[in-house]
């Protein structure tokens, strides 16, 4: 296999990729669309656990002309069968599915999926005889075509644009885009009586949160305003290198699912700019559109831009606590012109310290030196934070300076908590490092351990040389052991000192020890094939105390701190260790299962796995998307009759009964599930055992 030479699009080809639904692995994707983006597309990227309606939904808002797709998590056919149905149904059959999933996909599911319409599911094979770069040169160059030759393509979008259907919408933009001079002729009509709309534009420092918080300005704005709609631009840098981009936006993006919310993300085609050069045919196609609200979102820019001042109405400026010195302040332009300044990650350390500087230069820019610190459009915001109430504040001050400023009906109503962002903690702050302290604490008892060793292997060394030796030297040994015992642990000691007699309890026929007063008897040996007594727990041959003690305090006997080996003294016994592992379809096959793997086994172990619907804490539905997942690598339980179903038969009391359960987010609620399982199976045994049928029935 030769490293094949990077394709180059002869148009600009924009390509949605994700991971699909119920499935968070992302790694291989990722390395996918970084090639993509290097070999010149424009990458929107969606990351993982996507269901088909918000992929085709996407590709056809960004007028995409690929969808690249990994699926490793099972039901890859109804998945990718459902996109293709989706994409022809809605009109935008051009737009080529890629996918791939290593081994998981079959060569023979490959072919049905080609004859089915999909453009390519790439296998292992084709990448051991292709590479990585042969691989997304053959998808790029399948997908390079442009999605509007002309405008007489377009079949009369521009006069529907009042209708807002979204591939009308995305193929104009488009347009735009790509012949920008004779689509700039072409609408001149319709720019002549665009209707107002404002247009809120939100820029600021790359990392400062600017999609956490259009995000949820949009969830707010949907609360608030039941009946508008609202669409969004996200401008993204182009690499100056190979002209490739990240449209990443809308990986933040959880609340635009919504027919009254549209999103195209732009890509700058240009370097050193925040804002593409089509940006104004793209919001005059929109308002075009009659939306009651755009959102125009910048690139992360640097101090000296405001581009985004001659295309919004309202401008918000995000930035963070982390802007150096104060004086920085001084330097950044779009404090100047920002209508509404939020201060996000307002849970940073210095957050209250910069809302004062920031609050102290808006002032000095904006001569507003009588006015309150609270009255100044100065707000700390934490937009990952749910219901956070500086956002609330910041929301309810960016409408109402949009209602005052351009006279739209967008006055808020929104009665959510509002005032200073403060962190609500998971993890109290005292408590942030304790992975650390657990490290370091173990780490402290190793060195003890080294210190305790050396001691042990002193004492014996000085203690063995005492009794070669007679008179004033043996006197001065013995002064000499007792001042190193001083600072060896007195239980260490003790242990040490009687060691011999616990090897003698071990090499002994039965070992016994006390349980509540009570001689328990527990054979020492078990006998080999060929009658050979082999010992149930092998003793370290150490005679010198530092091994003995480094030993101890490290590993120990079964049964002994730190019990590496097990919290009991011996295994037990009358049960073999097995795990009785099961997880597939509905909850009867699986009961079913562990019925079949426990049969005839005193004591039954049942380690259940669950499908990947029940580990994203999600239900079983029809939707092939979704269907397809159901009971796949993994039991499907959604209700606390799924959980009874798959343990009937099984005391979950007893104490010959364990289950152990492969669960990540939904843990809690699988634990009630079983929980109220096992309470149901006291009752039932209770009522049969008193003759209580009638009474429940009544």
């Amino acid at each position: 296999m030769e490293n094949a030479t990077p394709y180059t699009p002869k148009h600009k080809v924009r390509i949605v990729t994700a991971a699909s639904l119920f499935d968070g692995h992302d790694a291989a994707i990722n390395i996918m669309r970084r090639i993509m983006q290097r070999t010149g597309c424009e990458v929107i990227h969606l990351g993982h656990d996507r269901s088909v309606d918000e992929v085709v939904t996407t590709a056809i808002q960004e007028d995409a002309q690929a969808i690249a797709m990994t699926s490793y998590q099972g039901g890859h056919m109804e998945y990718f069968k459902y996109m293709k149905d989706l994409l022809d149904e809605r009109g935008a059959g051009h737009i080529r599915v890629f996918g791939g999933g290593g081994g998981t996909i079959l060569p023979e599911e490959i072919e049905e999926l080609h004859a089915y319409g999909i453009a390519r599911i790439y296998h292992p094979d084709d990448g051991r005889a292709m590479g990585l770069q042969g691989m997304i040169n053959d998808l790029i160059e399948k997908a390079d075509f442009n999605t509007v030759p002309s405008l007489d393509d377009l079949d009369g979008a521009m006069d529907r644009l009042g209708e807002r259907n979204v591939r009308d919408l995305a193929r104009c933009i488009t347009a735009a885009e790509n012949n920008a001079e004779a689509f700039g002729k072409a609408f001149e009509p319709v720019r002549a009586s665009l209707p107002t709309v404002p247009v809120l534009g939100i820029t600021g420092t790359g990392g400062a949160g600017k999609s956490s918080m259009v995000d949820e300005l949009v969830r707010r704005f949907l609360l608030d305003f039941p009946e508008k709609r609202i669409a969004l631009v996200s401008v993204d840098p182009s690499k100056r290198k190979t002209g490739g981009a990240l449209l990443g936006d809308r990986i933040r993006m959880n609340a635009i699912h919504s027919d009254r919310v549209y999103m195209r993300s732009l890509a700058t085609r240009q370097s050193n700019l925040a804002l593409s050069r089509h940006v104004q045919e793209a919001l005059d196609i929109l308002k075009a559109a009659q939306f009651d609200l755009i959102v125009l979102e910048t690139s992360g820019i640097g101090q000296s831009d405001t581009e985004i001042m001659d295309h919004s109405d309202v401008s918000l400026y995000v930035m963070t606590p982390e802007f150096g010195a104060a004086t920085q302040l001084e330097k950044i332009d779009m404090l100047d012109f920002a209508d509404v300044v939020a201060i996000n990650k307002f849970d940073k350390r210095g957050a209250q310290d910069a809302l004062r500087d920031v609050r102290k230069q808006f002032k000095r820019n904006h001569d507003l030196w009588e006015a309150q610190d609270d009255e100044l459009p100065v707000v700390g915001t934490i937009a990952s934070q749910f219901n956070d109430p500086g956002t609330n504040e910041l929301y309810r001050r960016m409408m109402n300076t949009l209602a005052e400023k351009t006279g739209a009906d967008l006055t808020s109503t929104f009665a959510a908590e509002q005032g200073t962002s403060e962190k609500v903690f998971i993890i109290p702050p005292a408590r942030t490092r304790y992975l650390s302290e657990i490290a370091e604490t173990n780490r402290a008892y190793d060195r003890w351990v080294d210190k305790q060793a050396d001691l042990a292997g002193r004492v014996q060394a000085v203690q063995t040389a005492s009794t070669e030796v007679e008179g004033q030297a043996s006197d001065a040994l013995d002064a000499a052991r007792k001042q190193l015992e001083l600072d060896l642990d007195a239980r260490l000691y003790d242990w040490l000192k009687a060691w011999p007699e616990l090897q003698a309890r071990y090499a002994a026929s039965e070992y016994v020890f006390q349980v509540r007063g009570k001689d328990i008897r527990i054979p020492t040996t078990s006998k080999s094939l060929s009658h050979q007594d082999i010992p149930k727990v092998a003793l370290p041959a150490f005679s010198g105390w530092r091994d003995l003690a480094k030993w101890h305090l490290q590993e120990n006997l079964p049964g002994s701190f730190p019990y590496t080996a097990g919290i009991y003294p011996f295994k037990r016994e009358g049960e073999d260790p097995t795990r009785m592992f099961a997880g597939e379809g509905g909850p009867e096959r699986t009961n079913k299962r562990f019925h079949y793997v426990s049969l005839g086994m005193p004591a039954k172990r049942l380690s259940t796995a669950f499908d990947s619907v029940t580990l994203y804490g999600r239900d079983p539905d029809l939707r092939p998307d979704i269907y397809g997942k159901v009971g796949n690598s993994g039991v499907s339980i959604c209700c606390l009759d799924d959980a009874k179903k798959l343990y009937s038969g099984f005391d979950l009391c007893a104490p010959q009964t364990s289950v152990s359960m492969t669960i990540n987010g939904p843990a809690p609620v699988m634990l009630g599930f079983f929980l109220n399982a096992a309470i149901d199976q006291r009752c039932e045994k209770h009522i049969r055992e008193h003759g209580l049928e009638s009474d429940v029935e009544k």
